[in-house]
């Protein structure tokens, strides 16, 4: 059977050929002029997703390296700033051992001490070092300048927070890049919250001020919780619990796992919003117990810092980890001895370890400091107001460092130093130097931990790099065109149209007919 092929039918498939070859034309000319093998999702499903892939991992290696390069800065001049110290301490102690000879007199002594006096300013400023506004010892609190002066007397308050600032520097890898000047300078006994703290001494002693908050949880039911009664931290934590329970709210309270501030724990099954906790009456105690604002989960407070107060037990130093005592030496002019604070009873407490030392008969003033976060034990003035009490570790002890009483801090031990300078009194010159020598070697340690950060930083800043060129070349594997290849592409299509056009003209040519028609 002989089927007629009309003229129509051989113009669509003319008209289709010349499209197909036109359109191909069209997408090698921007595979050329992109330099892109893969223009839409489209042409390449899985290419795309390999894309997609590989452009993340480059972009999360380059934010890691702007990490590292912007961070920089914080941990070399930490690093600086501990040398400068370093290199205080060395002095402090040419100034004792010189200080020790025959030939010195209180004149010389007293100059010495002067000198020292301004030692100690430098470790000020170096340990109130700023970078681009940030203070580098005051924690994660970097508007802070974490130490002040003692106000005339042996050591330094410290007012930043207990915490490192970590950064980010590869995918589940994170670095300290600043340290607390509590674990560098000083010592912070941080004790944790327990249930019986009271509200007044969270905040570093600045209390809360009670009143109502609003709790709602994901579900969004809500209560109001009348904290106006509450005066410790079990206080606020029944009443939470009681309101929730009351009105149905899926949230219950507790201390945090960090032993520092609350944490509310929401158990809702319906997830419609997140958990919420305002002021109820215009007041600030969510804000002030840490846990005003919202989350999509559990809300961990904030660090409510407590003081440390006579009651306060050992075992709640250490952020709650507590402390082990022992044995410590004290040098008080010509009186010396230990006094042993491992047998305090069961439970021993600040007003166990005070009470030790006070009735050592040494002719000591133990107590706790200005800012509640140490003790300070000196020579009584009534009985000794010329000597200075030196506190050490016993051999093999650390319990005089824990507290933060010995060489562990280098204001004390510089401050000692001083004091025994001032009055003339070799035995406490003398057992200063320990405290010196212990101050040097924890220096020593910090500048190793930040030297540790430094290399890390130059290691993957070099890894990222590689990674990135890496990525980069896996990258232009799946995506970039092969230009030789579409130019040769691009070529034999353009043939094709011509021979295409070609052969259209020969198979339709037009008649007078066909105008006529």
């Amino acid at each position: 059977m002989v089927m007629r092929v009309t003229n129509q039918a051989q113009q669509a498939n003319s008209l289709r050929n010349l499209f197909r070859i036109t359109e191909d034309q069209f997408l090698a000319n921007q595979r050329i002029a992109s330099g892109k093998r893969i223009l839409a999702p489209s042409d390449d499903p899985l290419g795309v997703r390999d894309v997609l892939t590989l452009r993340t991992s480059i972009s999360r290696s380059e934010q890691f390296n702007r990490n590292v390069t912007f961070n920089r800065v914080f941990v070399n001049s930490a690093d600086s700033a501990l040398s400068s110290v370093s290199t205080s301490l060395i002095r402090a102690q040419e100034l004792a051992v010189s200080s020790l000879n025959g030939i010195n007199t209180a004149a010389s002594r007293q100059a010495a001490a002067e000198e020292l006096d301004q030692i100690l300013d430098g470790v000020f400023q170096s340990a109130n070092t700023q970078v681009q506004g940030r203070f580098l010892f005051s924690g994660t609190g970097l508007a802070t300048a974490p130490f002040q002066q003692n106000g005339g007397g042996v050591g330094a308050l410290y007012t930043g927070d207990t915490n490192r600032l970590n950064l980010e520097v590869a995918a589940g890898l994170t670095i300290p890049i600043t340290r607390p000047g509590s674990e560098i300078f000083t010592v912070d006994l941080n004790p944790a919250v327990t249930p019986t703290t009271n509200l007044s001494d969270l905040n570093g002693g600045a209390g809360v001020n009670l009143g109502s908050i609003s709790i709602t949880d994901r579900q969004g039911n809500n209560a109001v919780v009348n904290l106006s009664g509450a005066a410790t931290v079990d206080d606020v934590i029944i009443a939470i619990n009681n309101a929730t329970a009351f009105a149905g709210v899926n949230v219950a309270a507790s201390i945090n796992s960090a032993g520092d501030g609350l944490l509310l724990t929401d158990t809702s099954a319906t997830i419609n919003q997140a958990l919420t906790v305002t002021e109820s009456g215009g007041g600030t105690v969510a804000q002030e117990l840490g846990i005003l604002g919202s989350r999509n989960g559990n809300l961990t407070g904030q660090d409510l810092n407590p003081i440390l107060t006579t009651a306060t037990p050992i075992s709640a130093l250490n952020g709650g980890n507590g402390l082990t005592l022992g044995q410590v030496q004290v040098t008080n002019g010509a009186l010396s001895g230990t006094v042993d604070l491992s047998g305090l009873g069961p439970t021993p407490t600040i007003s166990d370890v005070l009470n030790a030392f006070n009735s050592a008969g040494l002719n000591l003033t133990a107590s706790i400091n200005s800012q509640g976060n140490g003790l300070n034990v000196v020579s009584d003035p009534n009985t000794s107001p010329n000597t200075t009490a030196v506190i050490t570790d016993v051999s093999g002890g650390d319990t005089a460092s824990t507290l933060g009483i010995g060489g562990n801090n280098i204001f004390v031990a510089l401050g000692t130093l001083k004091q025994a300078l001032e009055r003339n009194d070799t035995e406490g010159i003398a057992a200063s130097l320990d405290l010196v020598s212990a101050s040097r070697d924890k220096i020593s340690n910090a500048r190793a931990e930040y030297g540790a950060a430094s290399r890390t930083l130059d290691q993957m800043e070099v890894l990222n790099s590689t990674d990135v060129l890496t990525q980069t070349q896996q990258l232009s594997d799946v995506e970039d065109a092969d230009f030789v290849q579409e130019a040769a592409n691009l070529a034999a299509l353009e043939t094709a149209l011509q021979a295409t056009l070609a052969t259209t003209a020969r198979v339709l040519q037009p008649s007078l007919l066909d105008f006529l028609a």
